[in-house]
């Protein structure tokens, strides 16, 4: 018998994150899709309610972007008086960008990087605001789609001056969150040269990585911690923003080459890591193509992720013991089941 769990899911109403929905739906659990678009939320509700009826689940929306902080904030504390118990936070959406080392910057009406933020920011603060609702459950999990493209940023770029100097600057540093925002910059955009958009996207996927680490260490055991790739998936809205026929390319012929991931397939590995039994005897853990494995040396390194840490906190506003004085305060959950709430 299944256990129905509530789950959360960034960017649940298109790709991976609307396949993870359908099949979290068909398993018997019940689905939060978190997406800035109310339009769009509301087609992926309608497309998805007759799974959720058949299953005697529930399906809803929550309005959130994580493109900006104030959003988040918002969106959170609605989910929170709504749902104040939650068993697994599945951070799912993402931006990669097409953008040259010569283009200016897009930045988030925070003055931070917008791939940075929406990849890693938004849901580092989302993250925080529902600890609460994660250990009021007797086990819960938070899961962060990471990616494989996390060991290219093992390399060093030029960048230019201001804002810390120029010279080669590792893409394992922590240092992009602050050189790229306004705040570091001082100016619309940073002296180029800067990372292209597909390094901004290896750089953010480390960062969920060094992210998971840190959060797993920290968490107790009733609150597991891990990060999943679901594979080279093309066809899905992470390909948005291309020129047209590139984005037909990318949407009908990629997803016949050898080596690529069904949408299918791709949401099934990340299922595993939300509500499958041996992903969720581990915390702290990476798992890619279907398996626990290693990530990158540079995905190891503690002072860099506790200085990503810190830079983060202060980025979004977050208490640097916040998450030990939220530990102190929090009572025990109990065992009762979801449906229960």
């Amino acid at each position: 018998m299944v256990i129905a769990k509530r789950v959360l899911i960034t960017g649940g109403n298109t790709g991976i994150g609307y396949e993870a929905a359908r099949q979290l739906l068909k398993a018997g659990h019940h689905v939060i899709i978190a997406c800035r678009d109310p339009k769009k939320a509301q087609n992926a509700i309608d497309a998805l309610s007759p799974i959720a009826k058949a299953s005697g689940t529930s399906v809803e929306s929550a309005l959130l972007d994580l493109a900006s902080l104030a959003s988040v904030r918002k969106g959170a504390a609605q989910i929170l008086e709504s749902h104040p118990r939650l068993d697994v936070l599945l951070c799912n959406a993402g931006l990669l960008s097409r953008s040259s080392s010569a283009d200016p910057l897009e930045r988030s009406e925070d003055g931070q990087e917008l791939t940075l933020q929406v990849n890693h920011l938004g849901h580092f603060l989302l993250v925080h605001l529902l600890l609460p609702a994660l250990l009021a459950a007797p086990s819960a999990r938070v899961v962060m789609v990471s990616s494989e493209l996390h060991r290219q940023a093992s390399k060093a770029v030029t960048i230019g001056g201001g804002g810390g100097g120029s010279g080669l600057l590792p893409l394992a540093s922590a240092e992009w969150l602050t050189r790229l925002s306004a705040a570091g910059g001082g100016a619309t955009s940073p002296p180029l040269p800067r990372p292209t958009g597909f390094q901004l996207y290896c750089i953010s996927k480390l960062y969920n990585l060094w992210f998971t680490y840190c959060l797993a260490a920290m968490l107790p055991s009733t609150v597991k911690v891990n990060a999943v790739t679901p594979g080279w998936v093309p066809g899905t809205a992470l390909g948005r923003g291309m020129p047209w026929l590139l984005g037909l390319v990318y949407q009908f012929l990629f997803p016949l080459l050898p080596g690529t991931t069904s949408v299918t397939e791709g949401g099934r590995r990340v299922v595993a890591v939300c509500v499958g039994e041996q992903e969720g005897a581990v915390t702290g853990a990476y798992f890619s193509r279907g398996v626990r494995t290693e990530s990158s040396p540079e995905s190891h390194d503690k002072e860099a992720a506790g200085e990503m840490w810190r830079l983060s906190e202060v980025a979004t506003g977050i208490k640097h013991d916040y998450v030990q004085q939220l530990l102190t305060s929090t009572p025990t959950p109990t065992s009762a089941g979801t449906d229960a709430l």
